[in-house]
């Protein structure tokens, strides 16, 4: 009796032994929401208007916030062109500056972040640039050290092509950003597999004959983010196939929806990214985004794009050590096996992650994605 006693407790102990890492490996312990949160009582915000600075709930902005003057920012503003203007050769860009404190401040003019002249006016040859989409930013600093700015977007236009669906060279060139943030201001936002998941994609449509751009954990900041838009869409034009990625932080804010979190912790709302992408000129374009509460980005997905989306109103999940990428991201990769289109794979993504959400963490997912390309879209 005491021997079988013995090799019960035998029995038992190696069960146990066994089963407990396969239940820590795939339980809800390992799972890993990729939700953000921000204590910062100033927050800056990316528009489509420009960069705005933003108070959170119960700051009083009467009193002096860290870093901040007691007066408020100077009001800048570009008077000339006009925001979303399409220009040509030669154009004076002019601003103006008003701060209640100090007067006029001159201001510093950037063209797509590079900077270009202290001055009120500044005359531009868009023929140095090419073609497409361009950022110009002014800003101001007053002597309580209170920065305001304006920015705005244009299309030069000086070969006769055009934003959206505009058209091309007749030689189909491929271009891709993929961008994967696992590495956030301070440890409090960090993820796990972001950055891998930008690697993943970026390794993947390198295999389908794509120039691939990343911009990886501390690279992606809002500013080098804009310029690598930036630069995309100078290069895409009407016959070229256009990939955009993202991996990381996704929330949603106040008045301005979706947004993506940059490295260094700038909200870029889903209406700065839409406008951008209206100037673009390919008729052949895939985003994905695997980040939480970023359905507001659907937006981008208008006639002859795909978009899918690890989220609409919930959250995504980085995935268990044996995944190595982000939940959706995981299954983007594994679709790829079995489809040969974006749309199918993307499809094979929501069913994979809503499955997993129900077998394995019993949380709440609503990945979804949007197709209004014509056809199969193939990488």
């Amino acid at each position: 009796m005491k021997g079988k006693i013995l090799a019960i407790c035998v029995v038992a102990l190696f069960v146990v032994g066994v089963l407990t890492p396969i239940t820590e490996t795939t339980g809800k312990a390992e799972i890993k929401e990729r939700k953000f949160e921000d204590t910062r009582p100033i927050i800056p915000v990316l528009t489509e208007k420009g960069m705005r600075i933003s108070f959170s709930a119960g700051f009083d902005i009467k009193g002096k916030p860290p870093g901040v003057g007691r007066d408020k920012a100077p009001t800048v503003t570009i008077t000339n062109p006009e925001d979303g203007a399409t220009v040509s050769g030669t154009v004076t860009i002019t601003v103006t500056v008003d701060d209640k404190e100090d007067g006029s401040i001159t201001p510093d003019i950037y063209i797509d972040g590079d900077y270009v002249a202290t001055a009120f006016s500044y005359d531009w040859d868009t023929t140095t640039v090419a073609d497409g989409s361009h950022t110009i930013r002014a800003e101001a600093t007053d002597s309580a050290g209170n920065t305001g700015s304006d920015t705005i977007t244009v299309t030069v236009n000086n070969n006769g092509g055009g934003g959206g669906g505009g058209t091309g060279d007749g030689v189909v060139r491929k271009w891709a950003l993929c961008i994967g943030i696992a590495d956030y201001e301070g440890t409090a936002n960090d993820l796990n597999y972001c950055d891998d998941d930008a690697r993943d994609w970026a390794n993947f449509l390198n295999g389908e004959g794509y120039h691939v751009v990343t911009l990886i954990d501390g690279q992606a900041t809002a500013d080098n983010i804009e310029a690598a838009i930036d630069e995309l869409l100078a290069n895409e034009d009407g016959d070229d196939y256009v990939v955009f990625t993202y991996s990381g932080h996704g929330t949603t804010y106040r008045n301005y929806g979706s947004c993506m979190i940059s490295a260094d912790m700038v909200y870029i709302t889903h209406g700065w990214f839409e406008a951008k992408f209206d100037a673009a000129d390919s008729s052949h374009i895939f985003f994905a985004f695997d980040a939480c509460k970023i359905g507001g980005f659907k937006g981008v997905v208008t006639d002859g794009r795909v978009g899918a989306f690890a989220s609409n109103k919930d959250y995504s999940y980085d995935g268990t050590s044996d995944m190595q990428n982000g939940v959706f991201t995981y299954y983007e990769m594994e679709g790829w096996t079995y489809y040969n289109n974006f749309e199918d794979d993307s499809a094979y993504a929501v069913q994979k992650m809503e499955e997993w959400a129900a077998r394995y963490a019993n949380v709440n997912v609503d990945p979804f994605y949007v197709d209004k390309y014509t056809g199969d879209m193939m990488p």
